[in-house]
């Protein structure tokens, strides 16, 4: 383990003496406390979120409505086209079975 030496002003000396002896450890004890909490690895999400509202980035479920719309779009263009085909095929055959039926009727004999 290493030492380290700090300078601490008259005001800092005092509330760390008066913080030490209220809790009742060491001042390195205090100092090491305060040192692993600071440099202890940060939970990257809550990073992530401070970042965004630090410099005023949309947040993830926003970002994540936008993408939703875009697959949207994409279901409501496939069912606008199946509607139309299924249109188009039902016109098609709706057309056959007319045609189907003219033939079938019986045709006058013009001139007889």
């Amino acid at each position: 383990m290493s030492a380290l030496s700090i300078r601490l002003s008259p005001e800092i000396e005092k509330r760390l003496e008066m913080e030490v002896s209220r809790l009742k450890v060491t001042k390195s004890r205090f100092v090491q406390d305060l040192l692993e909490s600071a440099l202890a690895p940060k939970d990257s999400v809550a990073l992530l979120m401070q970042a965004r509202e630090q410099y005023g980035l949309d947040e993830l479920a926003k970002t994540a409505t936008v993408t939703n719309k875009a697959a949207n779009v994409k279901a409501l263009v496939r069912e606008a086209v199946q509607k139309k085909h299924a249109a188009e095929k039902a016109y098609v055959e709706e057309l056959h079975t007319a045609t189907e039926r003219i033939a079938a009727e019986p045709r006058p004999k013009y001139g007889a």
